[in-house]
């Protein structure tokens, strides 16, 4: 009867995980109901507080781990099946293969604080002590983990409150980390008080102290910037093309068919000779718009020039070029090519950084070149170095990121120290399908503006298209799978930003682990089981 009692008490537990599980996917795009993410602490730190075994705990947190991937990542499965050519039966087992993988951010903190949990004896703390450790020890370790645990798609769960910018603006201060923290903090405040894991005699409403004291600090904080925004001083008006090149267009045209090409640069150019009836500054184009060697194909570079010196507006796009180091490679590119007023046409170019394994790269393949013999769906390309940003003969300087690199924080921050102004992001997310991959992916990007207080302009090829301003403020953005003119005004600072997440990155992390390393060495002044 005692193994069936325990059966049934571990599926409770179980169920409890993937429901927590289940909150955090909900709280972010396309459901976005992150008010769900402040519930997910009460339930994993009462997991926590059971008595189970490491591996136990470890499963708990990994059913919660594989239930955020399910829910939040499934699009991954077509890809596989699209650009794999891989039955959907084969590319849903590698995905669940993925999932496992993905976020073990959550088992490895559920083991870690099920551990110290045990070998505390609960029996002889005091309120004031389980105050502490569970609204600034256990957020702090949840952080912690959650920052070093590296993820293909980079977030936090802090991220799901991209829309709230009452809140949000002292991530120019402490990184998105801290949202997470705060997030982890008011949730165990509140699992503490009504669903409290420990023997306590009655409520301890003095657990709401740091966490009100933490979102005090972020709401006061972001009311000051709402109401001192960086001082602009001009605007400049962007035409943003979507053109909406199908995934399947857009391999022909990149595999040199030359109806396709001329298809795909017919449809950019009769949107752009539209969008100029409303008189912009800019015109960008998305990632990889041109589907030909730029600067290597010289009938189509002179066709793109004289449209360009026609429209006599300056350009930035999308494309490729063969590599400067290796003949055999090509570069994912940006350009941005400018009519100048003595009648010359000015390139400046940025070369991807980041690049998407598995799609622009197969990982370890420079070592084993035979993997792209049998996988030719991968792409090769070369790897950027450099982070140079544009400047607009007017002398607005523009930092340029390419897709992906516009959610990895410690590289748009390489880019924004250049001393630039705003920010263009060119993206194709076409291979991702009507999936929620879109809305997840560009709202991710609104915190790289949160953080360096710089504009960004988001062009995609078939959405979603948008801009963010200084203060994180999403404008209205396109539908996906729609061609369309998406037009915008890029507020200007006088000068670059310097936020202190921009000078000194991830300080907040150490803060963190000096308050473990504080609670540790309290610690050892108890008596352990």
């Amino acid at each position: 009867m005692s193994q069936i009692h325990l059966t049934t008490k571990f599926r409770l537990l179980s169920l409890l995980s993937l429901l927590s599980g289940v909150l955090v996917f909900l709280s972010f795009e396309k459901f976005n109901l992150p008010v769900l993410a402040f519930l997910f602490p009460i339930i994993f730190n009462w997991l926590s507080m059971r008595p189970l075994k490491l591996k136990r705990a470890f499963f708990l947190g990994f059913l919660t781990s594989f239930t955020v991937m399910l829910g939040g990542f499934y699009w991954v499965t077509y890809v596989i099946h699209e650009f794999g050519y891989l039955p959907w039966s084969l590319s849903s087992l590698i995905f669940l293969v993925f999932a496992g993988f993905g976020a073990l951010n959550f088992p490895i903190f559920l083991s870690i604080m099920s551990f110290l949990n045990q070998k505390l004896d609960s029996s002889n703390r005091g309120k004031w002590f389980w105050v502490l450790w569970f609204t600034l020890f256990t957020p702090a370790v949840f952080a912690v983990v959650e920052f070093f645990f590296p993820k293909i798609f980079p977030w936090y769960l802090g991220h799901c409150l991209y829309r709230w910018t009452f809140v949000t603006q002292i991530v120019e201060i402490t990184g998105s980390l801290f949202l997470s923290f705060l997030i982890y903090s008011l949730g165990s405040a509140l699992g503490l008080i009504f669903f409290c894991p420990v023997p306590l005699k009655k409520s301890p409403w003095e657990a709401l102290i740091i966490p009100c004291f933490l979102l005090s600090l972020a709401l006061g904080f972001s009311q000051y910037r709402l109401s001192h925004p960086p001082e602009t001083n001009k605007t400049l008006k962007v035409a943003v093309i979507q053109a909406n090149i199908g995934s399947l267009e857009k391999i022909h045209s990149e595999n040199g068919i030359q109806d396709i090409v001329d298809q795909v640069i017919k449809k950019y150019i009769e949107l752009t000779e539209t969008a100029l009836k409303s008189n912009p500054d800019l015109i960008v184009w998305p990632e990889t718009a041109m589907p030909y060697s730029l600067g290597h194909t010289p009938s189509r570079d002179q066709f793109l020039m004289s449209k360009i010196k026609h429209w006599q507006r300056p350009l930035i796009t999308g494309g490729y070029t063969k590599s400067d180091r290796n003949y055999f490679k090509d570069y994912n590119g940006a350009f941005l090519i400018e009519p100048l007023k003595n009648g010359e046409i000015r390139v400046q170019s940025y070369m991807k950084n980041i690049l998407l394994a598995f799609g622009e790269y197969f990982p370890m393949g420079d070592f084993f070149p035979v993997l792209y013999k049998y996988f030719p769906q991968v792409a090769d390309f070369e790897r950027g170095d450099s982070q140079k940003p544009v400047t607009l003969e007017d002398g607005t300087t523009l930092g340029i990121t390419i897709c992906y690199e516009a959610i990895v924080p410690s590289f748009y921050r390489k880019v924004a120290n250049h001393s630039i102004q705003g920010m263009i992001n060119l993206t194709n997310d076409s291979w991702f399908g009507p999936t929620s991959e879109p809305y997840l992916h560009g709202s991710l990007t609104v915190f790289r503006s949160l953080e360096t207080k710089l504009p960004m302009v988001r062009a995609t090829n078939t959405g979603l298209s948008f801009s963010v301003d200084s203060l994180g403020r999403q404008s209205s953005t396109t539908q996906v799978y729609s061609p369309q003119i998406f037009l915008t005004e890029l507020k200007i600072p006088i000068s670059p930003p310097q936020t202190i997440y921009l000078q000194y990155g991830d300080w907040f992390v150490l803060l963190l682990i000096l308050i473990q390393t504080l609670f540790a060495i309290y610690f050892k002044r108890f008596k352990v089981n």
